[in-house]
């Protein structure tokens, strides 16, 4: 057995097959079959058969899949695994072999990265007049734009402000001397900073959209083109217009539907006198029928610490030749401002373009027309209304005539309050002419006083006023500088400071 064992030796192929006999190094007789034969034994052939290639196949497949998914695993651990520190090299070791690279986590470039709580240096210049709380507005520079940021005064006290997207923050500068000028500092922010108790608050009402200051009501945009009252004839029924209008004491000035003229609106926009291609609507007297003034929409509404407003688009519809034409198309811009010292006055601008839908329309030279007010109710009447003007004239002496500001106010519930309009240079046929009624409380601008004004394709009539609305007797210094701040701004420069 021992010889026998020591001449023989056997390879197993598979788990299930038989072996392949070598005897003494000698090869060993077949038969037809393939079979060795050896001392009555029988053996396998020197070359397997068809099923075992297909189990060789069957092997070969398993091993490579096996392989792949241990690769596969292996990569997966190496992503989540601490890579090893490379071993200091031993002195036979070869000197000139790299060192291998330590795993390091990606990190974007420098560029790529927003560069938060950088600091600007924002220069306002009186110019040649005083200034008092005026409005100003900065362009920070850098990329990316910033966000947010906090404005402090001269003093290190912080002054409100709000961002006006673009890059741009709005702010009240503090007093100033003629000729002087004043540094403020603002830095960046994470988020918006918040606006504490106070500030200008636009929301959306079943009625309209209110503002408010500091939780104080200032007015109402009118969305609802039916009135609540059931005298109104329907052709007088109108939305797109600001009603009511409140002092801060919260005294009501202005009125909507009057008995006497139901086509009169808080600050509304109208014209009397048009002309377009044959056509002669009225957009100021809707009991004509000839024209109808309505909202289209209103958005957005914003609010912040500083300001907050909403814009608007009204229709102007043709009811004369071509009944349900749109001649004119007029965008609104509102926008209320809270005043930092808590003065007793509010300021509210309103911004109006009109262009023209389709031809040339015309708009016909007229003593009134365009951005007007209707005052309260109790202000009917010459002797219970105060009127006056930039110029020093009277109810009597002021229609017609040029002025950078008019005021109107009275008593109601036995509170003194009036509203003042200021003109900016800038509108159309300067210098804007007044318009007051001999009676009515009613009081504006009228652009068309000195002549007709034709609305071009991509030529828009822009005006801008400003309303100051206080308590108490007309203040003619107080008009005075808030025109001057409105008309003449004063010069504002933003650098950007170097991070320490």
């Amino acid at each position: 057995m021992a010889e026998l064992s020591r001449a023989q030796s056997y390879t197993t192929n598979s788990p299930g097959g038989g072996c392949q006999g070598i005897r003494g190094g000698q090869q060993m007789p077949t038969d037809d079959a393939g079979v060795w034969r050896s001392a009555g034994r029988r053996r396998r052939a020197l070359f397997p058969s068809r099923a075992l290639w297909v189990s060789f196949g069957a092997m070969f497949r398993s091993t490579l899949l096996l392989a792949f998914f241990c690769a596969v695993l292996g990569a997966s651990a190496c992503r989540h695994s601490k890579p090893s520190q490379p071993k200091p090299n031993k002195p036979n070791s070869q000197q000139n072999s790299p060192k291998p690279t330590p795993w390091v986590a990606f990190q974007p470039p420098a560029e790529a990265t927003p560069q938060l709580h950088r600091r600007w240096e924002i220069t306002v210049k009186a110019g040649s007049r005083a200034r008092d709380d005026a409005v100003v507005s900065a362009l920070l520079p850098g990329i990316p734009l910033v966000n947010s940021a906090l404005v402090w005064a001269p003093s290190g006290a912080s002054v409100p402000s709000q961002m006006q997207g673009n890059g741009q923050v709005a702010f009240k500068a503090k007093a100033l001397k003629a000729g002087t000028q004043a540094i403020y500092l603002a830095e960046e922010k994470e988020s918006a900073p918040a606006s504490g108790k106070g500030g200008v608050l636009a929301v959306q009402a079943p009625d309209g959209v209110k503002l408010t200051i500091d939780g104080k009501p200032v007015l109402t945009y009118q969305i609802q083109r039916q009135p609540v009252r059931k005298d109104i004839a329907p052709e007088y029924w109108r939305n797109g217009y600001l009603h009511p209008l409140y002092s801060p004491a919260g005294v009501m000035v202005t009125d909507d539907y009057p008995k006497d003229k139901p086509c009169q609106h808080g600050i509304w926009s109208g014209w009397q006198k048009v002309e377009s291609e044959g056509s002669h609507p009225n957009f100021w007297d809707a009991g004509l029928k000839k024209g109808r003034v309505g909202m289209e929409s209103v958005s957005p509404l914003w609010g912040g610490p500083f300001r907050g407003g909403l814009d608007s688009h009204q229709f102007f519809t043709d009811l004369d030749l071509r009944p349900g034409s749109t001649i004119l198309r007029e965008g609104w811009s509102v926008t209320a401002f809270r005043d930092a010292s808590r003065a007793p006055y509010f300021v509210v601008d309103l911004q109006s373009s009109q262009e023209a839908m389709k031809g040339q329309p015309i708009l016909g030279q007229n003593p009134f027309g365009g951005i007007t007010m209707r005052g309260n109710p109790d202000w009917q009447g010459a002797s219970h209304s105060l009127f006056l003007t930039s110029e020093g004239q009277d109810r009597a002496k002021a229609q017609g005539e040029a002025a950078r500001w008019c005021y109107l106010g009275g008593k109601s519930g036995g509170k003194l309050a009036g509203v003042a309009i200021l003109s900016r240079p800038q509108n159309r046929k300067q210098p804007e002419a007044v318009f007051i009624d001999p009676e009515d409380p009613v009081m504006g601008f009228a652009p068309t006083k000195n002549g007709p004004i034709t609305l071009r394709s991509g030529e828009p009539l822009k005006l801008h006023y400003r309303f100051v609305v206080l308590d108490g007797k007309p203040d003619r210094k107080l008009f005075d500088r808030l025109w001057n701040d409105f008309a003449n701004p004063p010069e504002v420069e933003a650098r950007l400071l170097e991070n320490k």
